[in-house]
């Protein structure tokens, strides 16, 4: 006998959109058994299932549902894969952070920093395939290579059988050797090619349907275009791939020019264009330099990624076929380079001088000063920008209907003083950096002995590493112990807060002087919950000013005297050791913030902030969900609404959600065309909206665009907060989750909270008691961030939803 599910779509449905800890669809609808109704196994709409129609809880008036998009998350494995792209996700990020993003044509400052952010994302993407090329061009195929045609035999990785090939006859030459080397780069663009279309297509390619033809927008993240990522993200990708392939072509064939020490001068030489393998090599060599030029200005054009409202048309059928054909074509530029490389016949042997790979070093280094300009560029733009901001203020404007009421004046200032761009900006660069360093120097350790140029000594072979992979080792060492000594200051100045938060427990609870231990353990979980608000965002930006003033002094002793690191010994294993470290706490940390409930929740938040933005800046990074949730709950939403039964009544929607699930809630109400119905309900609980996103993205999340969903929501733009049918539930243990507008005191234990108030934020006591509850031998347990299902007043604000008590 089959399980009864209710599939009406009128009357009340409370649709629950879960958070950052991907929470199951038996979990979200506290049910057992549930079956899917809508959507597939990525991204799904559940309700429950039951043993027959009379004994269902979901009826015609009133049901539950629960969407579920954990599935567009990785598991642990890819999850671990996609955290090593953690600098592109940080790329985009700070896209979003830009202030001066608004719902009306971008003015000339946002259309100069969006040109700067997308090329800093293309040298990103080289950064990655300049790691990959060290280590395997460089420290196996030339250095390893060179060694094994001196001396008859490798002595790399102590003659190990997985480099036996550099010794076969038939790959006797250093063209060869470069030539199977390049599998190794070639392979890692393919695998980001691959992942970049899988992933586009599961959420970028999906259709964004327009809610009118010509739009009113008066805030950015109503507007549509936003989830119009279709075309843009695959014409960078295609822009990113080509030039990550000519790029691994370029260091396939400059190894072999006729004195490749002399950069691009040695183009020049006529001997490098004499008739046959010489002149192929050089044709080849400036067709690959042709698509990096190419890709670069393309790239910087404000047309080649802008995004558009959703409409029929998109690009035409030549400008598609391009950027189509883009990639396969640097692929075979790169075929083609390996087949020249390979048909070298230079018969000469390279001595111990000829070191690391030519052009290596030259490029590293320009491609540092190329970033730093660039990150220089955008605190100069953003610093202008808000001048000029200040500058317009001084004049103040009478309120109206679109200004910000009083209701917003609490809403918490930006964070790290407006510099979130530039500051996250930095983070990505400096950790692309990181990882490219540490990866070639935990290889050529484990080949041989990481050196520097002239200066190789000792019985293992010697690899001569860029001695600014060194130098980016010893400044991570330094930061590691700045990191630490200011995490100590802030757990110093969290303990100090507690004292605050015990005389909170005695005024909440009533009398608890019987019992210190308990009042203190509540206490510190009070405490601990507002690390993420206040202590942490600040100590995260001081860190970043740190690296930020050690960057810049570490680049003005480099360029005066680069021996002051690598003649220490101690230094350059320390630098290894430290980079080397940082890789493998990268894996680990992807694989148990997917583990571990409790890791996912502190680790998870900041991960699902990054991949909640559209993939703006680099269309390699891991991919944006929202791209597929807030299209999938716009046309549910709508269905869900629309129309009426045969007994009149209408679809209403009571959208309730949990963590990040608010913020994917918040973008739905704005682009919804039900909301002019009024006939929406929003409930939101452990809402990171102000305590994160209010802070990080003003011009996204801010007191206008809160205010258009309450307006929005109650379907009159005139109507003041006590008319708009939203509740926000918050705890003191919820290290995620705040208020929204207004901070709600705690209420005294057994007071209750009533929803039918019309303040907005509600604060729950967490624990519900102080003491054991009778038959008990443990105290309650704070629930935190988790299960507010089971606090009574979230029943109560649903049912009060449904009477129409709210509002």
């Amino acid at each position: 006998m089959g399980l009864y599910v209710n599939r009406d779509s009128k009357g009340w449905t409370e649709l629950r959109v879960h958070g950052v800890s991907g929470t199951p669809p038996e979990s979200s609808l506290e049910h057992p058994r549930v079956t899917a109704v809508a959507g597939d196994t990525k991204a799904g709409f559940y309700r429950r299932a039951w043993e027959s129609r009379s004994t269902s809880q979901d009826t015609a008036g009133f049901r539950r549902e629960a969407y579920s998009w954990g599935g567009l998350t990785s598991g642990d494995g890819q999850r671990a894969l996609w955290l090593l792209l953690l600098p592109f996700m940080l790329l985009n990020m700070a896209f979003f952070a830009d202030h001066g993003h608004t719902a009306s044509r971008p003015h000339g400052q946002v259309v100069f920093r969006t040109a700067v952010q997308r090329l800093l994302a293309l040298s990103l993407t080289a950064t990655y395939v300049l790691g990959a090329v060290s280590v395997s061009l460089d420290l196996v195929g030339w250095q390893c290579g060179n060694a094994a045609l001196r001396e008859g035999a490798t002595r790399c990785a102590g003659n190990a059988g997985w480099l036996r090939w550099l010794q076969y006859d038939w790959l006797s030459t250093p063209g060869r050797h470069l030539t199977a080397a390049a599998v190794v780069p070639v392979a890692l663009v393919a695998l980001l090619w691959y992942l970049g279309n899988k992933t586009w297509q599961v959420a970028e390619a999906q259709p964004v349907e327009q809610s009118v033809t010509a739009p009113q927008v008066e805030t950015p993240l109503e507007d549509r275009r936003m989830w119009n990522g279709r075309g843009p993200v695959r014409r960078l990708r295609a822009l990113h791939i080509a030039g990550a392939f000519a790029l691994t072509g370029v260091f396939l064939l400059a190894p072999l020019l006729e004195r490749p020490h002399r950069g691009l001068d040695a183009l020049a030489d006529s001997g490098n264009w004499q008739w046959g393998t010489a002149f192929f090599r050089s044709l080849l060599l400036v067709l690959a330099l042709a698509v990096l030029a190419f890709v670069v200005v393309t790239v910087g054009r404000p047309e080649t990624a802008r995004r558009t409202r959703p409409s029929r048309q998109d690009r035409t059928p030549l400008e598609r076929d391009l950027y189509q054909f883009l990639p396969w074509g640097a692929l075979a530029l790169v075929v083609g380079a390996g087949v020249v490389a390979s048909r070298d016949s230079r018969d000469h042997v390279p001595t111990a001088t000829s070191g690391q790979l030519p052009w290596e070093v030259a490029w590293i280094h320009g491609l540092f000063i190329a970033q730093a300009v660039m990150l220089v560029l955008l605190l100069i733009s953003l610093l202008w920008s808000r001048l000029l901001l200040k500058r317009r203020s001084r004049d103040p404007a009478p309120a109206s209907p679109g200004r910000p009421s009083a209701l917003s004046t609490n809403l918490p200032r930006e964070a790290w003083g407006g510099l979130v761009l530039p500051g996250v900006a930095f983070l990505g660069w400096a950790l692309a950096g990181a990882l490219a360093a540490g990866f070639m120097l935990r290889v050529a350790e484990i080949l041989g002995a990481p050196a520097v140029a002239q200066r190789a000594t000792g019985e293992q072979v010697q690899l001569t590493v860029p001695d600014a992979y060194f130098w980016s080792g010893t400044a991570a060492a330094f930061l590691i112990v700045v990191a630490i000594v200011i995490g100590l200051v802030s757990w110093i100045t969290h303990r100090g807060s507690r004292q605050d938060f015990a005389a909170q427990v005695g005024k909440v609870y009533g009398s608890v002087d019987g019992d210190s231990r308990r009042r203190h353990q509540i206490a510190k979980s009070w405490a601990r919950a507002q690390l993420l608000e206040g202590a942490s965002q600040k100590a995260l930006g001081i860190f970043l000013m740190v690296a930020a003033a050690v960057t810049v002094a570490g680049a003005i002793l480099f360029a005066r005297d680069r021996r002051l690191v690598t003649e220490e010994r101690w230094l350059v294993l320390l630098s290894n050791l430290v980079l080397s470290a940082g890789v493998l706490v990268l894996l680990w940390a992807g694989r148990q913030a997917y583990r571990s409930p409790g890791f996912r929740r502190t680790v998870g938040i900041l991960w699902d902030i990054g991949t909640f933005w559209p993939r703006e800046t680099h269309p390699l990074a891991p991919p944006c969900y929202a791209e597929r949730t807030v299209p999938d709950l716009l046309k549910r939403v709508e269905y869900l609404t629309g129309g009426q039964d045969a007994s009149g009544q209408e679809g209403h929607v009571i959208l309730s959600c949990h963590s990040q699930g608010s913020v994917i809630g918040a973008a739905l109400i704005l682009q919804s065309r039900a909301t002019a119905d009024a006939r929406i309900r929003l409930l939101t609980y452990g809402s990171p909206l102000t305590r994160l996103f209010v802070r990080f993205f003003p011009a996204y999340f801010n007191a206008r665009s809160l205010q258009r969903i309450g307006t929005l929501l109650a379907g009159d733009p005139a109507c003041g907060p006590e008319r708009w049918p939203w509740r926000n539930l918050y705890r003191p243990t919820d290290p995620i989750g705040s208020w929204v507008f207004d901070k709600d005191p705690l209420p005294r234990a057994g007071d209750g909270v009533s929803p039918h108030l019309p303040a907005i934020d509600r604060q729950l006591l967490d624990p519900r008691h102080f003491a054991r509850q009778p038959g008990d031998p443990c105290y309650p347990a704070g629930l935190g961030h988790s299960n507010y299902f089971a606090d009574p007043t979230f029943e109560e604000t649903v049912e009060a939803f449904r009477k129409r008590a709210i509002p």
